[in-house]
């Protein structure tokens, strides 16, 4: 899996009332930008509020990207070529956005856009830089000066060449060829960058597949070969992506790649393990009626209830219409508001509002209907019973049953 660049928070900008929300660690999958986004619940004309909450080991870009507009998938875009950097390119990306910075200073050319960065991370993964394991200017000078890379040191003696200073030597070089220090390695642009690609600012369209898994052969086993699997799939395929690994069952494979309408799915099943099983579950999912509606619901009911294993999962996707799911509401004062409008009309409501304790009296509306605030909206049983988990469900039964 890749490597985190970015945690955010999202929410909707300056809408009262609301508390609707999500968290997010990029880069994000598809369908991981588009769960958050679900969370959050944007309606027509409403803006979001996106905070970069931790930067990990890019912390240095923090006072720029702080400066940028910029969109969930102009980040996203920005993180996943970030998280492709092993640890020299890493360096070298650093070192390269310190020259840039120096640059804009020096020539007063403004500020760091996302095309720079952009830029920047692509231009890493070229050979249009050299890191050079040198800590400081004393290093630095001894190395050039021990290359022969200063003509006019050449044929000095031993003795002489140990008086020599060294630290002025790199700093000349150093602040010649605009060179930086990053991590106790020198880095030097040699090379032309290069330019990434255009990204568009909104999210790309939802996926296709429902659910998507990238299997490879565990690293011990020294075989590169990987098969990408669309679940739910027929039986056949399952078989056929085990013969293209080479494998007997699915010992020895593993989980390259995860991506799914239900993101955190891959966290309570074992994969590849149980793959059989999620492919039920994954045609469970494709087989729901209405499922624009009822997915959030299971999303919401899988949280609610902490589920930890497949066959829980898949017993949730049939008792769906035993629960009630109510996305626009957020927060205690929205259920108060909502309660209001089925109480009077419009106009009362305005009139009411001011005069209401809205958390207070949306708190007791929530108790009283057993229900919970989820990441997904007001989540209660059609018949306002307390809900239970299926395995509560199940003790019930056999409780009345003794």
């Amino acid at each position: 899996m890749a490597k985190k660049v970015f945690a955010v928070y999202l929410a909707k900008e300056d809408v009262p009332n609301s508390e609707a929300y999500a968290t997010l660690e990029l880069p994000a999958s598809p369908w991981e930008l588009w769960d958050a986004m679900e969370k959050v619940r944007l309606k027509d004309g409403e803006a979001l509020y996106m905070e970069i909450d931790d930067y990990y080991a890019f912390e240095y870009l923090a006072p720029h990207l702080e400066e940028l507009d910029i969109s969930l998938n102009e980040l996203n875009d920005l993180a996943a070529r970030l998280a492709t950097l092993d640890e020299v390119q890493g360096i070298a990306f650093e070192g390269l956005f310190s020259m840039e910075v120096q640059k804009k200073v020096n020539t007063n050319g403004g500020v760091i856009t996302l095309q720079d960065l952009r830029d920047l991370a692509v231009s890493a993964k070229t050979d249009c830089y050299h890191v050079v394991d040198d800590a400081d200017d004393a290093q630095l000078g001894r190395f050039y000066a021990e290359n022969d890379f200063v003509p006019e040191l050449e044929g000095i003696s031993d003795a002489v060449f140990e008086m020599l200073d060294f630290a002025g030597i790199g700093r000349m070089m150093r602040c010649s060829e605009n060179g930086v220090f990053v991590n106790s390695l020198y880095v030097l642009r040699d090379g032309e960058l290069t330019t990434a690609p255009p990204v568009q600012k909104t999210l790309p369209e939802k996926p296709g597949y429902l659910f998507r898994l990238t299997l490879g052969l565990h690293p011990d086993i020294g075989d590169d070969r990987t098969v990408t699997l669309i679940l739910p799939a027929a039986e056949v395929e399952l078989l056929d992506a085990q013969a293209q690994l080479g494998a007997e069952g699915w010992e020895g494979v593993t989980v390259i790649d995860y991506d799914g309408i239900i993101p955190y799915a891959a966290e309570f099943t074992d994969l590849p393990m149980e793959l059989e099983e999620f492919n039920v579950l994954a045609a469970a999912v494709r087989d729901m009626p209405s499922p624009e509606k009822q997915l959030p619901k299971l999303k919401a009911l899988l949280k609610q209830f902490e589920v930890q294993d497949i066959a829980t999962a898949i017993s949730l996707t049939e008792c769906l219409d035993d629960y009630v799911l109510t996305p626009e509401i957020s927060s205690p004062q929205e259920t108060a508001i909502d309660q209001l409008h089925f109480m009077t009309d419009d106009h009362s409501v305005e009139l009411l509002i001011s005069h209401v304790n809205l958390y207070a009296y949306g708190c007791d509306l929530i108790r009283e209907d057993n229900a919970v605030l989820s990441p997904y909206g007001l989540l209660h049983r059609a018949d306002y019973q307390p809900m239970l988990s299926p395995m509560q469900e199940t003790q019930k039964m056999e409780m009345k049953m003794k």
